[in-house]
């Protein structure tokens, strides 16, 4: 049973809370196991499943084209609902709704859910997916924010053209189109790098989660969590449908990443374009909890009602 598949993934992702919660890793320890996750062991993971795969194959419309659609349908749809909550938590509300968490929790549940065959299309949209959401977000925060902010908009900016999983994508992508492939000693080494990224990046989540804050901005943080677990994924699965007339992985990709919770990210752009922290905080905690129920179904509803 589908279901089955990701169970243990938030089995391991509440061990890492559980980690925090009695002390047994250090704050310092899990920043460290983060950067090698983040800079070394995801980007080797993209690299190494996007070069053996035909571009052709998952470089489709429907993922270049279809996630920043979505991305931006659901921004707009949260901003005109929310016109009467004030600037600062517009923002912040914007953030929490559209903003998904596509390598940390993206790679290693869909990855397992649907297989390593989706691996392709996952590593093409978390370079889509990271450059749509961190320019949004500096469009968003930028206009709805305190006053002009043109040193962090510039640092946020030039932070894409560094990031590592951004980079891992291009390397990928070029090495697909001029058809390297790389020595078999080479291979598995990497391989066997990239192969800590599932359980590392898991326990990392699990020992970030945090509830506190959630009571003062229980019902804005509810409505940001229903929009990002449900609506986002809903409005996918309809664009896939019209205009894209996508089927079978890559639709299904496309839909479960618009269906992972909020990207933790979104609380440091809040702090630092003055964004309401409480609220972002609010909105973060309440997707980790509830993507526990809502990606199960998501993926039951894909493999089944809604399979193509």
């Amino acid at each position: 049973m589908i279901i089955l598949s990701v169970v243990p993934l938030f089995a391991v992702i509440l061990l890492g809370y559980a980690l925090r919660k009695t002390a047994f890793l250090s704050s310092q320890t899990v920043g460290q196991l983060n950067a090698f996750v983040y800079y070394i062991a995801l980007p080797v993971t993209i690299v190494l499943e996007l070069l053996p795969v035909p571009l052709s194959e998952v470089s489709r419309v429907e993922l270049i084209l279809g996630y920043p659609l979505i991305v931006l349908v659901t921004a707009a749809l949260v901003l005109v609902i929310a016109l009467p909550v004030p600037r600062e938590q517009r923002g912040a509300l914007a953030q929490v709704s559209y903003r998904g968490n596509l390598a940390y929790f993206g790679l290693p549940i869909i990855s397992v859910a649907i297989g390593p065959g989706s691996l392709g299309f996952i590593g093409i949209l978390i370079g889509i997916g990271l450059v749509i959401n961190v320019v949004l977000s500096i469009v968003i925060l930028t206009i709805l924010g305190p006053g002009e902010r043109r040193s962090t908009v510039r640092g946020h900016l030039a932070a894409i053209a560094t990031n590592p999983l951004i980079i891992a994508t291009m390397i990928g992508a070029v090495g697909s189109l001029s058809g390297v492939s790389l020595p078999a000693p080479a291979h598995r080494a990497l391989a066997l790098v990239g192969q800590t990224s599932l359980p590392l990046v898991l326990i990392v989540v699990g020992y970030s989660l945090s509830f506190r804050g959630m009571r003062g901005r229980l019902g804005l943080g509810l409505f940001g969590a229903t929009v990002k677990l449900v609506l986002m994924p809903t409005i996918a699965l309809a664009l896939m449908a019209w205009p894209f007339g996508a089927t079978g992985m890559a639709r299904d990709v496309v839909v479960l990443m618009a269906a992972m919770p909020t990207a933790a990210v979104s609380q440091s752009f809040a702090v630092a374009f003055g964004a309401d922290e409480e609220l972002t905080a609010a909105g973060l905690s309440l997707n980790n909890l509830l993507c526990m129920v809502t990606v199960p179904i998501w993926l039951v509803l894909l493999q089944g009602p809604l399979a193509t």
